[in-house]
């Protein structure tokens, strides 16, 4: 019987206690970008879960297959993810970037969710999820976008490896049937007779068909239209900041001044102040704003209402319509005896966008004053890990030749 002589058992152990004391290289850092994500054991999503981790949490990728991802968390747990549902470093710096700029922006009024609502990172179906607003929850507007309609399956993977298909395998069946001699090829099919056309317009009656034309050319197929969706950036009451698509929020004018959008999507509202009437009670002044549709800008059309403690009823004070207008719309706070004024941003005819200021006493509405704007470009978003900041991971030689190489080293005195 062979025996392990002491030194190779030694040189066995230290191998041994040197390789689980080496950490795996790590081929970058990612964060978590929908509300929860489970690491599987395996690749299957029917494997179980060895972590469970949150928006926001950091991992380090160690693996990669074609579009999954192996993961280390913080606490030392490994496992796979779908890299659709991972933001890189620089992504996640300028999502809290984006969330910081976002926060300053005004209340464009406030809507509630018709039913549970998920929160995205941006204004699109296939990016993450990373809160939600419970039904009948309240959220601050903040702005509007309009972006293409693409399924939740639709997102690209950002590390998609396409590997070479592998050869076709010949069944038992076609291997048992070879042999060792080759059979004669098979002769040519014989040519058609020389009067093969009036043979085949003949007919038994003697009378001869005409040969029907070519049918026409199929029409080309146009390419299916891009169906865009009004989303709309709000703020929740613990101040997360996302997007909603915005059909699924009403927003939350009283009803006796919302039956007068005509069909069209309010997009934001604001008080003007309090009119007291005998009859009703305290009732306020409003102005909105309406969109119809969806287009590329915040508004079309704007409008303010008053209450007529006379007729006690709402009435039209000012009302312009068919107009390029954007976000904010500013405005001032209320001040004792005085009116209220508000800032509306239009585009002219020229094509520049222009700052109007109103001012409101109550009756009518006075313009003040026009100055030119220039309005921020908006960056377009991306909510997906990056590919090129994550490059799959080049095979490696195997453990044993790993421990191989470095004792190697070790003996000879290198590094």
């Amino acid at each position: 019987m062979f025996r392990s002589s002491p030194s190779l058992t030694v040189l066995a152990g230290f191998l041994l206690l040197y390789g689980c004391g080496e950490s795996r290289q790590s081929l970058g850092e990612a964060y978590v970008a929908p509300a929860s994500l489970n690491v599987r054991s395996q690749l299957s999503q029917k494997s179980s879960s060895v972590a469970t981790l949150k928006h926001g949490d950091a991992v380090s990728i160690v693996d990669t297959m074609r579009r999954m991802v192996k993961v280390r968390t913080a606490k030392g747990f490994e496992g796979w993810v779908d890299s659709r549902e991972l933001l890189s470093r620089e992504q996640m710096q300028e999502l809290q970037h984006e969330r910081q700029e976002q926060a300053r922006l005004p209340s464009e009024g406030t809507a509630t969710a018709f039913e549970t609502l998920n929160i995205h990172i941006a204004p699109s179906r296939g990016a993450a999820a990373f809160t939600q607003i419970p039904e009948g929850g309240s959220v601050t507007i903040l702005g509007r976008q309009i972006a293409p309609r693409t399924p939740p399956s639709a997102r690209p993977s950002s590390l998609l490896i396409e590997r070479p298909a592998a050869a076709p395998r010949r069944s038992r069946k076609q291997a048992s049937s070879r042999q060792s001699f080759k059979l004669p090829p098979k002769p040519k099919p014989p040519g058609p007779p020389a009067n093969w056309k009036e043979l085949s317009t003949e007919r038994i009656g003697g009378e001869e068909t005409q040969i029907a034309p070519p049918p026409p050319p199929a029409p080309e197929k146009k390419p299916r239209p891009v169906i865009m969706e009004n989303w709309s950036l709000v703020r929740t009451p613990k101040n997360e900041i996302g997007w909603v698509l915005s059909r699924n929020l009403m927003m939350s004018i009283p009803d006796e001044v919302a039956q007068y959008a005509e069909g069209k999507n309010i997009t934001s509202f604001f008080e003007l102040g309090q009119v007291h009437d005998a009859e009703k009670g305290v009732k306020r002044n409003w102005l909105w704003t309406t969109l119809s549709g969806t287009l590329p800008y915040d508004f079309d059309s704007w409008r303010v209402f008053l209450w007529n403690a006379r007729r006690h009823r709402y009435e039209t004070s000012y009302r312009q319509r068919d107009l390029e207008g954007y976000f904010p719309v500013h405005v001032d706070p209320a001040e004792t005896g005085r009116g209220r004024t508000f800032e509306l941003i239009i585009k002219d005819k020229d094509g520049k966008l222009r700052k109007r200021r109103y001012s409101f006493d109550g009756t009518l509405v006075h313009l003040l004053g026009t100055e030119d704007y220039t309005r921020a470009a908006a960056k377009p978003a991306n909510s997906v890990l990056d590919g090129k900041k994550l490059q799959p991971k080049a095979q490696r030689p195997g453990w044993l030749r790993r421990q191989w190489t470095s004792w190697k080293r070790r003996l000879s005195g290198g590094s």
